[in-house]
C-alpha cells in the first residue's frame, strides 16, 4: 500500500510541477509578446496626443476631469487633432501656403480629408469637417480645405511607454512624460488603453482613454 500510495504521488507531483512549468512559460509568452520595438512603435503611438497636449480624454464614456472625444460635441476637439497633428508631422508634405487674395482666415491650408483620416486612425471615429472658429488659432473650413495660421512655442512632451499588457482586447500601457527639449525633464507618468487595429494594412492600435498624473 505504501508503495502504491507513494508512487502515485509521485506522478501526481510530477504532474503539478509539470503544470506549473506550463503557467511559467505561458505567463513568460505574454510577458515577452511586446518587444524592445514594439514598446518604442506604442511610445510613437501615445506621443502623437501628448505633443498636443492632449493628457486626459476618453473615447467611450464622460468622465470626471476628462476630455470626453466620443460624445456630440467631440468635433471641434477632434478637428483641432486632426490639423494639428498635421502640421506637427506632415507638415513638408501636406501643409500648403494660402493662395487667396490676402488669405484673411490664415496663411496655411489643409486638406480636409487629412483631418478626417487623421482622426479615424488615431481615434477609430468618424468625423464631418466643419469650421472651428472657438479656439487661437482658428481653423476655417471652406468645405475642401482648411485655412490656419501656425502656432508654436510652448513645450513638447512625448510619451515613453515602460510597460504594456493585454486585458482582453484592449492593451494597457503606461509609463512617462518626457520634455523633448530635456529627456530628464520627466514631470507626469500616464496610463492609456488602446486597441490593436489595422490601417492600410499594418498593425496599430486606437485609442480608448488617457490619463496623465503631474508630479
Amino acid at each position: 500500500m505504501a508503495g502504491k500510495f507513494g508512487r502515485r504521488f509521485a506522478r501526481r507531483f510530477v504532474l503539478v510541477l509539470a503544470g506549473l512549468a506550463v503557467l511559467t512559460l505561458a505567463g513568460a509568452a505574454i510577458a515577452a509578446q511586446f518587444g524592445k520595438d514594439e514598446m518604442k512603435r506604442m511610445s510613437v503611438f501615445v506621443s502623437n496626443f501628448t505633443e498636443q497636449g492632449l493628457y486626459d480624454f476618453d473615447v467611450e464614456r464622460e468622465s470626471d476631469g476628462m476630455l470626453w472625444l466620443g460624445g456630440p460635441d467631440a468635433a471641434p476637439d477632434l478637428i483641432r487633432f486632426g490639423i494639428r497633428h498635421n502640421y506637427i508631422n506632415n507638415f513638408k508634405t501636406r501643409i500648403k501656403k494660402c493662395t487667396e487674395k490676402n488669405c484673411k482666415h490664415g496663411s496655411l491650408t489643409l486638406d480636409g480629408k487629412f483631418v478626417k483620416e487623421s482622426v479615424k486612425k488615431y481615434f477609430g471615429l468618424d468625423v464631418e469637417n466643419q469650421s472651428v472658429t472657438d479656439s487661437e488659432p482658428s481653423y476655417h473650413f471652406d468645405g475642401k480645405l482648411y485655412h490656419f495660421d501656425g502656432a508654436d512655442g510652448e513645450a513638447v512632451y512625448y510619451a515613453e511607454v515602460t510597460s504594456a499588457s493585454r486585458n482582453g482586447d484592449e492593451i494597457d500601457m503606461s509609463g512617462e512624460l518626457y520634455n523633448t527639449e530635456d529627456k530628464k525633464d520627466r514631470p507626469a507618468t500616464f496610463q492609456a488603453v488602446a486597441r490593436p487595429c489595422k490601417w492600410k494594412g499594418k498593425d496599430t492600435w486606437s485609442i480608448v482613454r488617457l490619463k496623465t498624473d503631474f508630479k
